[in-house]
């Protein structure tokens, strides 16, 4: 991969990768492996009985972590709360990997919605501790620089523990129901924590339920919010700016679920079909 650019006159902390960016961390052996992972996770979605709606493709992100460290051939870090999942110490930069739900329209576009959300950082103790009282006497500046000390706190001290340059979000945007080829979106941020000092608390979207920030991300491609009863700072997309903005490349496939009753029609034979159906699956990166 080379040098990731950013934009030099960009006040965010998160800031959405160009398709070009993103395709050099892809190379071929990386977009064959990516397509391997594809269809073998394509091959254990359970099928669908018949007059039953279409079910979302469902992967762990533990397996898209898997994907990741296996096809750029990077180091797996950890799970759970750890900051990031894979590190690259030939080129210092880590990454933390997000899978996020998307709604697209009933012709496979995307819709201009919000997708899915993804935890920035969860915290019960200390400032995470103090929400209820925070909230209730409404010190949401507090609040605010509070949880923006735990978020810098961590990504600082992970980049020091391995010695990096870079950090970056790593996202598969993920469609629910989908009828007509499955697909996805991988999109990728890099994390810019010297622009903290331009976060501010957006006063007209805060309610006494959730503190919004400003200048965490371009309000154009996503939002975030500090959330009080499940006391984390969340991150919501806007997923057809990133799409339409050439900050998601398409991975498409030639999948379609096969609605079928088992009970009614399953035989030994069954299972050498679908193993050859699988063997014939198409999967293409598109910018």
């Amino acid at each position: 991969m080379k040098e990731s650019s950013k934009n030099n006159n960009s006040k965010y902390i998160i800031n959405p990768l160009t398709n070009e960016e993103l395709n050099q961390f892809l190379d071929h052996e990386s977009r064959e492996i990516i397509k391997y992972f594809i269809i073998k996770s394509l091959f254990s979605q359970p099928e669908p009985k018949l007059n039953q709606n279409t079910l979302p493709i469902q992967i762990p992100k533990e397996h898209i972590e898997q994907w990741f460290t296996q096809a750029l051939n990077v180091n797996s870090v950890g799970a759970g709360s750890h900051p990031i999942d894979i590190y690259n110490p030939e080129q210092k930069w880590g990454a933390d990997i997000k899978m996020l739900n998307i709604k697209i329209s009933k012709s496979g576009n995307v819709l201009n919605r919000d997708s899915g959300e993804a935890s920035l950082g969860q915290k019960f103790t200390g400032t995470g501790n103090e929400l209820d009282s925070l909230f209730k006497d409404k010190k949401y500046n507090s609040i605010k620089n509070g949880w923006l000390n735990l978020y810098v706190e961590k990504y600082k001290s992970i980049k020091n523990k391995y010695d990096m340059d870079k950090i970056f979000y790593f996202f598969i945007l993920r469609p629910g129901s989908q009828k007509d080829g499955a697909y996805f979106y991988f999109a990728g941020a890099v994390i810019d924590l010297d622009n903290i000092k331009n976060v501010k608390v957006n006063k007209t979207r805060t309610t006494d339920k959730s503190v919004y920030i400003q200048n965490f991300i371009s309000d154009k491609f996503g939002n975030t919010k500090i959330y009080k009863s499940k006391r984390r700072l969340e991150l919501r997309l806007y997923p057809k700016e990133w799409v339409d903005s050439k900050f998601a490349l398409k991975i498409s496939t030639t999948f379609n679920h096969k609605h079928i009753n088992l009970r009614e029609q399953y035989n030994k034979d069954y299972m050498n079909k679908k193993l050859e159906e699988i063997n014939n699956i198409q999967v293409e990166f598109i910018d």
